[in-house]
């Protein structure tokens, strides 16, 4: 009798709280065979809110697929939340802090729970994600109309984006404290730029000025500090996901949505010392790896600043089975070396594709509402064209076996990087640059270091006035494509040397020395004008004082404009002349010379450059 006092003490002082992200409502719903997917999982997670009978359900964005979704997919969300979340259950949770500041277009400006219209017996909170943001006239998602009609409490949006000042929802029930903290997906850039520029402020109860309102007695370790994110959280380039170190060490528990990996089992960020929890999608939206993991959410039990997260299983979500293989790893076992290597490996992939169906069986739960036919992605990564068949044919072969009948096998080309050689810093002929006494310009440094440098690394196509010129537009004049443009026209010009000259293979590094010296700075200047590369009205860097003065002098006066207009019938009767008297360069057609040959001379000025060779993947996924 003791123990079961205990026991309902400890439940009047535990805030359980059902927690998924990324639902996706409405993600393929007018395919016939996956239309449902999306519901069917959101269904059994609300079941299993009732059935646990949890406080609070709390969703991390992307509710819906689309950020206007269909009225099909509106009707079923709304029915889904009147039937599990509606009824005469009491709600034992207690709002502390300033409602009218934390939900958005509540019609009383309060949690929908104290709604005196409203019957709600377990609250829903949720942010926005990237699909369901607001956007459009009147800038309103789909949560702002879940939040009017007393559906959804809404927190977490920011309409304000040049700073950013997070004040947490304080709520209570017995003697655990809960701060829920709302960070709505923003654009990864954005983000990254707000964090850097300290323009991002995360208030704690507890702190003096906070703002957040409360009784204004307890202390911040008082309080349970969970926040809900919406942002990258792999590691996707230095501006495309939030680094979880930038978040602050008082939080206890972080859960993330965005990302469609199930990690729904916590994981600590030994730095700050939270707990990061990413339940991932309640449905797949790819056939990917990711998506191919058993799909979860939480039931997050929180008692005072403890808390433990069990993981629930989903039961109605479609099988799903992905495996991926590298055709140059298996080329022995298949003889793909000898014969017919497209046979070989559609015999394979049918094979393969037979024992994944196979394995997709062990994944049926016999929950009523899940599918049986599963999704199968079998992925081919390949180097040798050879390989390949038509993968829509090979499909059709499985089209009453598995759900996503057209795109069974994916082909993915590996990818390639060629290596270069490595050119590492003369230190000593850097250190002599650094030291001239007429370098005193970024241009001019990287003009004297290849000229310091050129006995240990010479150049072997461009010219360090070439280089020096890009650096000047790169710096001086703000010009991005500049190196782009010079570069590109070098090797233009070194195609036309190479096809007028046509040298022996042994000999083309000689030719390519030719051009090097024949085409130094002044010739470089003049080329870059006739094609338009340079603006006519930049002076480079290193043009001598008569052009200076020159230039100079075409700018002043009263007969500027006569003589601006003679200059520019004069280039234009220049350029044409010199168009209609250069050969003209057709790398890609077999005109007098071979067309192998052509090639050859690329690869040789490739090489010069120092370009590396990269082979792109074809991976839609």
């Amino acid at each position: 009798m003791a123990d079961s006092s205990a026991a309902e003490q400890d439940a009047d002082n535990v805030i359980r709280i059902m927690v998924a992200t990324d639902n996706h409502l409405g993600y393929g719903e007018k395919d016939a065979v996956r239309g449902e997917d999306s519901f069917t999982a959101f269904e059994e997670i609300l079941e299993l809110a009732v059935a646990e009978d949890v406080d609070m359900i709390l969703l991390g964005g992307d509710l819906f697929h689309d950020a206007v979704p269909s009225q099909n997919a509106m009707h079923k969300c709304i029915e889904l939340l009147r039937r599990y979340t509606f009824g005469d259950k009491p709600v034992s949770l207690e709002i502390l802090s300033d409602q009218s500041l934390c939900f958005y277009n509540a019609v009383n400006q309060s949690v929908n729970y104290e709604d005196p219209n409203l019957n709600i017996a377990i609250p829903v909170f949720s942010i926005h994600g990237n699909h369901d943001d607001p956007s459009g006239f009147g800038r309103l998602s789909s949560l702002d109309l879940l939040s009017t009609s007393g559906l959804v409490n809404y927190f977490g949006r920011w309409t304000d984006l040049t700073k950013l000042e997070i004040s947490p929802i304080l709520i209570r029930k017995g003697e655990s404290q809960l701060a829920l903290y709302g960070l709505s997906h923003i654009h990864d850039g954005r983000l990254a730029r707000l964090f850097k520029d300290f323009k991002v402020t995360i208030e704690c109860p507890g702190n003096s000025g906070n703002g957040g309102g409360g009784d204004g007695e307890a202390e911040q370790e008082d309080w349970f500090h969970l926040m809900v994110v919406h942002q990258n959280r792999a590691d996707r380039g230095p501006k495309n996901y939030l680094p979880e170190d930038l978040l602050p060490d008082f939080l206890h528990l972080v859960i993330w949505g965005h990302e469609h990996d199930c990690r729904i089992e916590p994981e600590s960020n030994a730095k700050k010392g939270f707990y990061v929890s990413q339940p991932g999608s309640s449905v797949p939206t790819s056939l990917s790896e990711g998506e191919a993991k058993k799909k979860h959410v939480g039931l997050l039990e929180i008692y005072k600043t403890k808390f433990k997260l069990k993981e629930l299983p989903l039961q109605s979500v479609r099988p799903f089975v992905y495996d991926s293989i590298v055709l140059p790893d298996k080329a022995e076992e298949l003889g793909l070396n000898e014969g017919d290597a497209s046979t070989k490996v559609y015999k394979f992939a049918q094979e393969r594709v037979e024992s994944m169906i196979e394995k997709a069986k062990a994944q049926l739960t016999g929950h009523p509402k899940q599918p049986h036919l599963p999704l199968i992605r079998l992925r081919l990564l390949y180097t040798d064209e050879s390989c390949m068949f038509n993968t829509i044919r090979f499909s059709q072969m499985f089209n009453t076996r598995v759900a996503n009948a057209q795109d069974v096998v994916q082909f993915s080309k590996l990818v390639k990087r060629t290596k270069g050689e490595t050119v590492k810093l003369d230190k000593e002929a850097m250190r002599r640059a650094l030291e001239a006494e007429n370098a005193t310009r970024v241009e001019e440094l990287v003009d004297r270091y290849f000229d310091e440098a050129k006995t240990k690394k010479p150049l072997k196509l461009l010219h360090s006035k070439a280089l020096a010129e890009m650096t000047y537009r790169l710096v001086e004049r703000r010009d991005a494509n500049a190196a782009e443009n010079i570069v590109k026209f070098y090797k233009e010009k070194a195609v036309e040397h190479l096809m007028e000259s046509m040298p022996n293979d042994e000999n083309i590094d000689d030719g390519l020395q030719c051009f090097r010296e024949r085409h130094k700075h002044d010739d470089l200047l003049k080329m870059l004008d006739a094609r338009g590369v340079r603006p006519k009205d930049e002076t480079s860097v290193f043009a001598t004082k008569d052009e200076a003065n020159s230039s100079t002098a075409t700018t002043t006066g009263r007969g500027r404009a006569a003589r601006g207009r003679g200059a520019a019938r004069g280039r234009a009767a220049a350029t044409s002349a010199a168009t209609r008297a250069k050969p003209q360069l057709d790398v890609s057609m077999n005109n007098t010379r071979s067309s192998s040959r052509q090639q050859t001379l690329l690869t040789s000025i490739r090489a010069a450059s120092k370009g590396p060779s990269y082979v792109i993947s074809d991976d839609s996924d």
